[in-house]
């Protein structure tokens, strides 16, 4: 059978299902590589790294950028909208919220959101007028509760997708953990009962989700099954090649001629 199979009529289906096979083999391990290369860049910590100008990194445009994830960048914008609020923060080991507000930024039609620092309660004044930043460039998270109430001022994640129904701009798809942050005019750092914001720092981010980037992992895998696919493909091929099926007339008439 082995010898049949090598016979030059056979090469043509031979050669697809190597081809076909190679080219499954290939993608999943491209997208196998892509999958690592983004949980890496997500788990490099480059919190320490000396601050870049927002604009060498990534527009308001432009997806985020995971190899600058954590990189300290800085730029001066405008306060816009309200205060959000992010739910279930903890800081040393108390449970509040994050403070978040969007600031336009100077050169682009788009606004990043803020981190100002956490609190235990939601009734810190927003800030106002011209700001310069400088924090911790983050992503958005994926992965964890929905924002049931899209209408009040507290959201479950920190999702710029939950951020958009709150801030009257187009969104950068980060957001920045504010290390420094001076205001001209009114700061909001402090509430009516005199109680300040308390500093927010990267180690306060939570870790990278086992879900980060499993989609590529996905497609990985998704890429073998069809490679295993173009196999069994071949095998019923060249089965089918040294043994054709009899069919059912073919059958019945050796069977009357017996």
């Amino acid at each position: 059978m082995l010898v049949s199979l090598l016979r030059p009529r056979f090469w043509p289906g031979h050669i697809a299902m190597l081809v076909c096979l190679a080219i499954a083999v290939a993608l999943g391990l491209w997208q196998l590589d892509a999958w690592h290369t983004r949980r890496a860049d997500a788990a490099r910590d480059l919190t320490a790294k000396p601050a870049v100008a927002l604009d060498t990194v990534m527009t308001g445009d432009s997806p985020f950028p995971g190899r600058s994830l954590g990189h300290p960048v800085r730029f001066d914008g405008t306060w816009i909208g309200s205060n959000v609020y992010v739910a279930d923060r903890v800081l040393h080991g108390r449970t509040g919220y994050w403070v978040v507000t969007a600031a336009r930024v100077d050169g682009s039609d788009s606004a990043m959101p803020v981190v100002r620092g956490w609190a235990r309660t939601t009734d810190f004044p927003a800030p106002t007028g011209r700001t310069a930043v400088v924090g911790w460039l983050q992503a958005t998270e994926g992965s964890g509760p929905i924002d049931e109430d899209p209408h009040d001022d507290v959201i479950a994640m920190m999702r710029i997708a939950s951020l958009v129904e709150h801030v009257d701009a187009d969104l950068y798809s980060g957001y920045v953990v504010g290390k420094t942050i001076a205001t001209a005019e009114q700061d909001g750092d402090t509430n009516a009962a005199g109680v300040s914001l308390e500093p927010v720092t990267p180690a306060a981010v939570p870790d990278v989700s086992g879900f980060t980037a499993l989609r590529n992992l996905f497609y990985a895998i998704e890429w073998w099954i069809f490679g295993g696919f173009a196999v069994f493909i071949w095998v019923r091929w060249c089965r089918d090649s040294l043994f054709p099926p009899v069919e059912d007339g073919a059958t019945e008439l050796e069977a009357s001629d017996a």
